[in-house]
């Protein structure tokens, strides 16, 4: 009994959840309503290494967002995805403008010498995307 409660217990401890796909992340994208889902997409893509960053799989940042100097904690990718959102809703208000353009000029990775937007343009999307 003791055996099989240590093999439980290695087996529970060892267990780590599975890697988002970018399907999935730009699926709940497109249904929470962001703008530019492709360009938000390569966003999460570029600031978790393809959904492998520490942030990602246990703090669910999936964007990079802190405050001040600490990364913020989600209860899931989907709550960080839902942040962005409201973010997006807040700071983004000429949608006519070039989404590249206006994290650039925003400043979103915080340091305004790194050019964020062509970093993030350069990200190829590895998956083809299709949503239910």
């Amino acid at each position: 009994m003791r055996y099989l409660l240590c093999l439980i217990l290695f087996v529970f401890c060892s267990f780590k959840p599975a890697t988002l796909t970018e399907n999935e992340v730009y699926c709940y994208i497109v249904k929470v309503g962001i703008k530019n889902p492709e360009i938000v997409l390569k966003q999460a893509i570029y600031e978790t290494g393809h959904f492998k960053s520490y942030n990602s799989r246990v703090k669910n940042n999936i964007f990079g967002f802190r405050r001040t100097a600490t990364y913020i904690t989600y209860s899931s990718w989907q709550a960080c995805v839902d942040y962005y959102k409201k973010w997006q809703d807040k700071h983004y208000k000429d949608s006519t403008q070039d989404y590249y353009t206006f994290l650039q000029k925003i400043n979103y990775v915080g340091n305004s010498r790194f050019n964020y937007a062509g970093e993030v343009r350069k990200i190829k999307i590895r998956d083809s995307l299709k949503c239910n």
